[in-house]
């Protein structure tokens, strides 16, 4: 999983490093037929005859790749001849040409899929309970990471402890309200007392890992929390900043300890629901109030006066581009913003991401039944106006 510390590296150091840098990346997903047999090699040699990429750079990454087992979905790798970063990916990523398979960039380093990636992909905290224990994870990029040491000022064994007082499970030490299997007793003021006890506890311990939390979220930028097997007081429980973030509350798994791979299996498809579910409501939102089309949408964009482009996942539209920077939908847009001036056609992909942080407007990409909508009924692109 990708850290800070490498997120950082990439914007600061591969995205300013001088030119030429090859940025190459392809689809290695094995479950994918067409790239039996390493058949994505083949692919990555021939882009790199087109670009004329030198031959000793060329044979490096050939090589590099030759001997790579594929694991993820998609490898992205930024080379020069002092620079050779590696990175495996278990996600797709925007702004690429989903047919070929492959896409190789020489001179500037291209790292705007990447980077629009790590934006795009929400880091979810899953928080797994069960008689057992209290585990907490972290879900970002397709990948997932137990937080050993997220719930550490919290007293996690004394979740199994409360677990068994709520459901009588031999095995600990007999309480004053319990019989000697651990069942607690029955009727009376001594029984009320050992509720009252429990009740206690549980409040205390569930506001307690609720405010750590509260505090671990923060710090990681965790927007999104999925909860597996928490009870309905632990949940009533939770502070209102992390009550706030729950997308989802899923029933408990079935395996006692469960592995990181088998929580990241549980929750995925929830998260590609509510991913999908998001893109939908942007979606509704634009076609209730903003507006659609490429060539008024880049106008608008130009002009500041939008908040956020809809831009499909895979983006191959072509634009037009003045001296001055200025791009249009087409050679006539673009040569009626600075007339008797030469124009270049250039990828919608290369300058829209340029001309976003120009302007201060996010893009949010769409996938799916949502990128086919953008696609067919709002013209390609779609904006939020300011206003």
């Amino acid at each position: 999983m990708l850290n800070k510390a490498q997120i950082t590296y990439m914007k600061q150091n591969i995205a300013a490093h001088p030119a030429p840098v090859l940025s190459l990346y392809l689809s290695v997903n094995p479950a994918n037929p067409d790239n039996s047999g390493k058949a994505y090699v083949l692919r990555a040699k021939e882009a790199l005859e087109r670009l004329e990429v030198p031959p000793a750079l060329s044979k490096k990454v050939v090589e590099q790749l030759q001997h790579y087992i594929p694991q993820g979905r998609t490898r992205a790798l930024f080379v020069a001849e002092d620079m050779f970063e590696d990175y495996h990916l278990q996600v797709e990523l925007p702004l690429l040409e989903p047919r070929s398979g492959v896409e190789a960039h020489w001179g500037p380093p291209y790292l705007a899929p990447l980077l629009f990636a790590l934006d795009e992909y929400q880091r979810y905290g899953v928080v797994y309970m069960n008689q057992e224990r209290l585990r907490f994870f972290e879900v970002f990029l397709g990948e997932i990471e137990e937080l050993a040491d997220a719930l550490r000022p919290l007293d996690t064994h004394n979740w199994r402890y409360l677990g068994e007082d709520r459901t009588g499970t031999p095995g600990r030490s007999a309480s004053p309200a319990l019989g000697n299997g651990g069942i607690p007793a029955r009727g009376g003021s001594g029984k009320d007392k050992f509720q009252r006890r429990v009740d206690e506890w549980s409040q205390r311990f569930f506001r307690e890992a609720g405010a750590i939390l509260q505090q671990q979220m923060a710090e990681r930028g965790q927007q999104r929390l999925i909860l597996l097997g928490a009870p309905e007081e632990a949940q009533a429980l939770l502070p209102g900043p992390v009550a706030e973030k729950v997308v989802a509350v899923l029933p408990p798994l079935h395996t006692p300890v469960p592995s990181p791979a088998e929580v990241l299996k549980a929750v995925s498809p929830t998260i590609e629901q509510v991913e999908r579910r998001e893109e939908e409501a942007l979606l509704d939102a634009v076609r209730e109030k903003g507006v659609g089309g490429l060539e008024q949408v880049l106008a608008l964009l130009q002009e500041g006066r939008l908040q956020y482009v809809l831009v499909p996942w895979s983006l191959s539209e072509k634009a037009w581009r003045c001296g001055d920077g200025w791009v249009g939908s087409s050679p006539q847009a673009a040569q009626a913003h600075c007339p008797n001036q030469p124009v270049e056609e250039v990828e919608l992909k290369r300058v829209l991401p340029e001309l976003a942080a120009r302007y201060g407007t996010k893009l949010e990409f769409v996938r799916g039944e949502a990128e086919q909508r953008l696609r067919h009924d709002l013209g390609h692109l779609a904006g939020m106006p300011r206003w």
